[in-house]
C-alpha cells in the first residue's frame, strides 16, 4: 500500500461522519437509479408474461394461407416455430338458431406443429381452449364444441337445416353438418373469394359494403360430440374465437390436410415490425390472406413497431434518472468539495514534503473509488430490496395494472444492473473530478497559509479597481459596490459580504449549485405529479371506476330499434330491480345520437384535432370532412340523458340557474368538455373539445330512401360544392364506385336548435360507466327530454331528434355477486329488450388501485426529492460555515458586533438564494420540458406548464434552510472562543 493510499484511508477513518455521509450519498444515488430501472424491467417482464399467457407466443399469424406461401414459410430459415390449423368448412344455421348462436358453425382442426416446437419458451404459439367436459377428439369424425352449446337443439323441425343435432347437445350426441366453403363475389370484379370464420364478408375498399355470400362445394358430414371446451375471450390470433361463426367445432389435428390454412409462427433475425412485414409480403401475394403481427408482444420483446407510445415508460425512466444523476452529482460533489476544502493544509504539507500534484489528485480519486466500492454495492442491494418491498406492499395494484391475475415478481436484468453500476461510477467520477483537480492545483505555500480562499478572480479584481477609481473621484470612502439600496440596507457588513462573494471561492459556487439543484429537484417532483396525473385519471375513467356503482345493467332494443318505444318496459324493469333486497338504485342515463351542426366558434383546437383524426380513420374515400369550409362541425353528436337527480346535482355543482336548466319545455344542454380517446392509433388524448357555449342545430334525418334506382342509406349532413347543407345518401347496392346523391337538408330532415348553456370538464358519475368521454362531441340533457318528439321528427316520421337507443342503470349492492345474479334472472324475463348485467366492483377496484399506485409513486418521489434537497442544502451550508470558523473569529476580533455579523450573513445568503433560485428554475424548466415531451408521446393534448405550487414550495424551502443556516452560524459564533478559533489548526 502506497503512502498516499494509506494517508487517504487514515483521513477517511478520522473523518468518520463525512465518510458516512459520502457513502450514504453514493448508495442513495445508486439505489434510486437501480429502483427506477428495476421497476421498469420488472413491469416489462410482468407485461410480457401476461401477454404470453393470454395471447400466445406467436409473432406472425395469417389466415387463408396458400399452399405456396405455406411452403415458403416452412422452408425459410427465418421461421423458427410454426403451427397450422385447417378450417374444413362452415354450415349455415337456421334463422331460429341464428338468433342465439350466430350464423354459422365452422369446423377447424386443432393446431398441428409443422416446424420447431408448439410451445417456445414454455408458452404455446396459440392458446388452445381448455376442456370443461369430455375428452379431446381422436379422429376426423369427432368434435368438441364450446360450452354454451350444451343442451342446445340445432335444426329442430327444419328439413334443409345446415346443422342438425339428434337432440339436446351433450357428450355422445351426433351432429350432422352440411359443410361448404363460404364464398363472396368481389364487388370490384376480382372474382369469387373464400371467407374464413373470422370474417363477416368481403368489404370493398371503395364502397365499404359487403357482397352477398353463398356456400359452395358443400357436403354432409356427421360428427360425434366428445367434449365441450371453455369459451375464450375475443382476441387476435385465436383459432377458436370467430367474429362471424360463433360456434367453432374442433376436430383432431390430423383430420385433413385440406381446407383453409391458418398459420402461427415465430421468427429470428427480424428486429422491427417493418422487417417482419417485408418478410411476409415477399411470401404472401394472395389478397385473401390476412397477416397479423403480434404488436402487443413486440413492445416487450424489444421489437420496434414505430409507435411512440411504447417508448414512454423508458423515456420517463430516463428523464427521472437524469434528475437523480444531477442530484447525486451535486450531493456527492459537495461532500468532496467540502472534504478538499477542509484538508487543504494537509495537501499543502504533503506537497511541501515531496508529494506531486498527480499524487494528490489520485488521492482524492482513490477516496472516491474506495467510497464507491462500499456505496455502489450497498445502493444496488438497497434499490433491489426497495423495489421488492414496494411490489410486495402494492401487489394488488401492480397485478391490477398488468392484469395477470397473479403476482408481479421482481425481475433483475444483469445488463440493466451493469448499466446502473457504470452510471453510478460515472456519477461518482464526475462528482470527484473537479475537487481532485482543485486539490492538485493549490501550491504548498498557499495551502499552508490558506490563501486560496481569498484569491480574487481577474474579473472581480477589475471590477474592484474600477469601483475604487470611481469612489476616489467622488471623494467617498464607501466603494460603489455597496452603494445604493444594498449600501443603505446593509452598510459596512454589506461591503464585507459583497467582497466575500466577489472572491473566486469554491465555497460560494458549491452553495449556489446546491441551492440550484435543490430547487430543480423540488420543481421536477411537482412536474412528475403534474404529468403523470393523466395516467391516474385514465385508470379512474376505465371500467366504470368513477361511477361509484357495484352493478351496471345496460339495455338495448332489438335490431337497433329506438328505445323510446319501450319506455314502459324500461320503467317496469327499474321498478322490479329496486324491489330486490340489498340493491339500491344510484343513477341512470339514456344514450342517443343526432346529426348536428356546431358553429366554428364553439370548437376548440383540441376539438379540431379530434375531428380531423376521426376523419383520417375513415376507410371510405367518399366520406366528407367533419368540418365545413367556414369551420363549422358537421357530423354525429352523442347525447346522454341523465336521470332527474343526477341532472339536478350536476346543475347545482356547476353553480347554474336550476330553473333555466330544468325546464322541459325549453331545455338547455351542458357540453361535456372532456375527450379521452386515442389519436392516430398511438397517443392517448385528454382534450377539451369545446371552446365556448352557444346554440347548436340538431337534425332528425330520414335515414333510408328507396326509389327505382335502389336503396339509399344516409351519410349525414354535409356541405355541397356550393356551400349549402345537404344530406348525402349512398346506394347500398353499389357494385363498383359508390353511387351518391345529395338531398337538400330541408327535404329530408327536420331541424331544432338547442342552447349549450354551460360546459363541464368532469365526467359525471352517472355517465362514467358509459365511457362518455370517448365520444366526440357530447352534450348532456335531462332524462325528461329523452324520447320527446315535440314535433321534431324526420319528414317520414321514422326518427325523432331526441330518440335514444341505449340505456344504462347503476346500482349499489351489499353483495355485488348475489345482486348481479338476481338482476340477471330479472333481465331474462324481458321479452322485448336485451339487458346485460355487468358486475363492475372488481374491475373498478382494480382501476382505482392502479390510480392509487401511480399517485403513491408520485407522492413518494416528491417526498424523497424534497428530503434530498433539504439535506443537500443544509449539509452544504452548515459545513461551509464550519469551514469559515477562523474567518468569523477574525471578524469578531476586529470588532464586528452581532447585529453587523447577522446583516453580513443575511446579505450573503440572499445572494445565494437569488442565484440558486434563478439557476434552479432554469434547470427545472428544461427537465420539466423533457418530462412533458416524454409523456406527450402517449398523451396528446397536454399543455406545457410549470407546477407553480411546487415552485412556491421550492422558494419557501430555500428561504427556510437559509434562515436556519444563519441561525446556526450565529449560534456557533457565540458558542466558540475567538482565541481558540484563531489558534485552531486545520489538520
Amino acid at each position: 500500500m502506497s503512502v498516499m493510499t494509506s494517508f487517504t484511508l487514515r483521513s477517511l477513518k478520522k473523518n468518520r461522519v463525512r465518510t458516512v455521509v459520502s457513502v450514504v450519498g453514493i448508495a442513495l444515488s445508486c439505489a434510486l437509479i437501480t429502483a427506477v430501472f428495476t421497476s421498469v424491467t420488472s413491469l416489462q417482464a410482468g407485461l410480457l408474461e401476461r401477454t404470453l399467457a393470454t395471447e400466445g407466443s406467436w409473432q406472425i399469424a395469417s389466415s387463408q394461407l396458400s399452399e405456396n406461401a405455406y411452403e415458403e414459410f416452412l422452408t425459410s430459415d427465418t421461421v423458427v416455430d410454426m403451427a397450422v390449423s385447417h378450417e374444413l368448412g362452415s354450415a349455415k344455421l337456421t334463422p331460429e338458431d341464428s338468433r342465439s348462436m350466430g350464423e354459422f358453425v365452422a369446423v377447424k382442426t386443432y393446431p398441428d406443429t409443422v416446424k420447431g416446437t408448439f410451445a417456445p419458451g414454455g408458452t404455446p404459439l396459440t392458446l388452445v381452449p381448455e376442456l370443461e367436459e369430455g375428452r379431446l377428439p381422436e379422429s376426423d369424425t369427432e368434435v368438441v364444441l364450446p360450452d354454451y352449446c350444451k343442451g342446445v337443439v340445432l335444426g329442430e323441425g327444419v328439413a334443409d337445416a345446415g346443422a342438425v343435432s339428434d337432440g339436446a347437445l351433450e357428450v355422445g350426441s351426433a351432429l350432422t353438418l352440411h359443410l361448404g366453403t363460404r364464398m363472396v363475389e368481389d364487388a370490384n370484379g376480382g372474382g369469387q373469394r373464400a371467407l374464413d370464420s373470422f370474417r363477416y364478408g368481403y368489404l370493398s375498399p371503395e364502397t365499404g359494403y359487403p357482397s352477398e355470400e353463398e356456400l359452395v362445394d358443400a357436403s354432409t358430414r356427421t360428427y360425434t360430440v366428445v367434449g365441450f371446451y371453455e369459451r375464450q375471450s375475443n382476441f387476435g390470433g385465436s383459432d377458436f374465437t370467430a367474429s362471424n361463426s360463433s360456434i367453432v367445432a374442433l376436430t383432431s389435428a390430423d383430420a385433413s390436410s385440406g381446407g383453409i390454412i391458418s398459420a402461427y409462427l415465430t421468427v429470428q433475425g427480424l428486429s422491427s415490425t417493418a422487417e417482419m412485414q417485408a418478410f411476409v409480403n415477399e411470401r404472401i401475394t394472395e389478397a385473401d390472406a390476412i397477416p397479423m403481427y403480434h404488436v402487443n408482444l413486440f413492445r416487450y420483446q424489444g421489437i420496434a413497431d414505430g409507435r411512440p407510445i411504447e417508448g414512454t415508460l423508458w423515456m420517463i425512466a430516463i428523464v427521472l434518472t437524469a434528475v437523480i444523476v444531477v442530484a447525486s452529482v451535486s450531493l456527492i460533489y459537495n461532500s468532496f468539495a467540502i472534504s478538499v476544502a477542509d484538508r487543504t493544509r494537509q495537501f499543502g504539507l504533503l506537497s511541501s514534503i515531496g508529494a506531486s500534484k498527480k499524487q494528490i489528485r489520485r488521492s482524492v480519486l482513490f477516496e472516491a473509488f474506495f467510497l464507491g466500492l462500499i456505496g455502489v454495492p450497498v445502493g444496488v442491494l438497497v434499490g433491489i430490496g426497495g423495489v421488492a418491498a414496494v411490489f410486495a406492499l402494492t401487489q394488488e395494484a401492480f397485478t391490477a395494472m398488468i392484469g395477470t391475475g397473479g403476482s408481479v415478481s421482481l425481475h433483475v436484468e444483469p445488463v440493466v444492473l451493469a448499466v446502473v453500476v457504470l452510471l453510478s461510477a460515472v456519477t461518482l467520477l464526475a462528482s470527484a473530478w473537479v475537487p481532485a483537480q482543485r486539490a492538485g492545483k493549490v501550491s504548498a505555500v498557499d495551502a499552508i497559509r490558506q490563501t486560496q480562499d481569498v484569491k480574487v478572480s481577474k474579473r472581480a479584481a477589475r471590477r474592484a479597481r474600477a469601483a475604487g477609481a470611481k469612489a476616489a473621484k467622488r471623494g467617498t470612502e464607501v466603494p460603489a459596490g455597496v452603494s445604493g439600496l444594498s449600501g443603505k440596507l446593509f452598510g459596512a457588513p454589506g461591503f464585507i459580504a459583497h467582497r466575500n462573494l466577489s472572491r473566486a471561492s469554491a465555497r460560494g459556487r458549491t452553495v449556489v449549485a446546491s441551492l440550484a439543484v435543490s430547487v430543480a429537484l423540488i420543481v421536477v417532483s411537482g412536474s412528475v405529479a403534474l404529468y403523470l396525473t393523466p395516467i391516474a385519471d385514465r385508470a379512474e375513467s376505465k371500467n366504470a371506476a368513477g361511477s361509484g356503482a357495484d352493478i351496471i345493467v345496460s339495455g338495448s332494443a332489438p335490431e337497433m330499434a329506438e328505445l323510446s318505444a319501450f319506455s314502459a318496459e324500461l320503467d317496469e324493469f327499474k321498478a322490479q330491480a329496486e324491489k330486490i333486497g340489498g340493491i339500491e338504485f344510484l343513477s341512470s342515463y339514456k344514450q342517443g345520437q343526432a346529426d348536428a351542426a356546431l358553429p366554428a366558434a364553439m370548437i376548440s383546437e383540441d376539438g379540431r384535432m379530434v375531428g380531423d383524426d376521426i376523419d383520417e380513420q375513415q376507410n371510405a374515400s367518399f366520406v366528407p370532412s367533419s368540418f365545413s369550409s367556414n369551420g363549422d362541425y358537421l357530423g354525429d353528436l352523442t347525447i346522454f340523458y341523465l336521470d332527474d337527480k343526477s341532472w339536478t346535482d350536476l346543475v347545482k355543482d356547476l353553480g347554474l340557474d336550476e330553473a333555466a336548466f330544468t325546464d322541459p319545455a325549453n331545455p338547455q344542454a351542458i357540453g361535456l368538455n372532456r375527450y379521452q380517446g386515442i389519436i392516430g392509433g398511438d397517443s392517448y388524448a385528454d382534450a377539451k373539445p369545446f371552446a365556448a357555449t352557444g346554440p347548436i342545430d340538431l337534425y332528425a334525418i330520414d335515414y333510408n330512401l328507396k326509389d327505382d334506382a335502389g336503396s339509399w342509406g344516409s351519410m349525414g349532413v354535409r356541405e355541397n360544392a356550393s356551400g349549402n347543407l345537404v344530406v348525402g345518401y349512398v346506394n347500398q347496392y353499389s357494385e363498383e364506385e359508390p353511387e351518391i346523391i345529395e338531398k337538400p337538408v330541408e327535404e329530408v330532415a327536420s331541424k331544432t336548435t338547442i342552447e349549450v348553456g354551460a360546459l363541464t370538464d368532469e365526467v359525471p358519475a352517472s355517465v362514467n360507466s358509459g365511457s362518455a368521454s370517448i365520444h366526440f362531441p357530447v352534450i348532456l340533457l335531462p332524462e325528461s327530454v329523452a324520447g320527446s318528439a315535440a314535433g321534431i321528427v324526420s319528414p317520414s316520421g321514422e326518427r325523432g331528434v331526441f330518440d335514444y337507443y341505449w340505456t344504462n342503470l347503476s346500482f349499489g349492492a351489499e353483495n355485488h355477486a348475489e345482486a348481479a345474479e338476481a338482476l340477471e334472472e330479472l333481465a331474462k324475463q324481458s321479452e322485448l329488450l336485451d339487458f346485460r348485467v355487468f358486475d363492475v366492483t372488481e374491475s373498478a377496484r382494480q382501476s382505482r388501485l392502479i390510480a392509487q399506485a401511480v399517485q403513491l409513486f408520485i407522492a413518494c418521489f416528491a417526498v424523497i426529492m424534497l428530503l434530498i434537497s433539504v439535506a443537500n442544502v443544509f449539509n452544504t451550508l452548515t459545513n461551509s460555515i464550519i469551514l469559515r470558523t477562523r474567518e468569523f473569529a477574525m471578524l469578531k476580533s476586529a470588532g464586528m458586533g452581532d447585529r453587523a455579523f447577522a446583516r453580513m450573513l443575511v446579505y450573503e445568503c440572499a445572494s445565494y438564494a437569488v442565484r440558486g433560485l434563478a439557476i434552479g428554475l432554469a434547470v427545472a424548466l428544461g427537465a420539466t420540458y423533457l418530462l412533458y415531451w416524454a409523456v406527450n408521446l402517449s398523451f396528446t393534448g397536454l399543455v406545457f406548464a410549470l407546477p407553480w405550487g411546487y415552485v412556491g414550495v421550492a422558494v419557501a424551502v430555500v428561504l427556510a434552510v437559509l434562515a436556519l443556516s444563519v441561525a446556526f452560524a450565529l449560534r456557533r459564533s457565540h458558542a466558540s472562543s475567538v482565541v481558540d478559533a484563531l489558534r485552531a489548526d486545520a489538520v
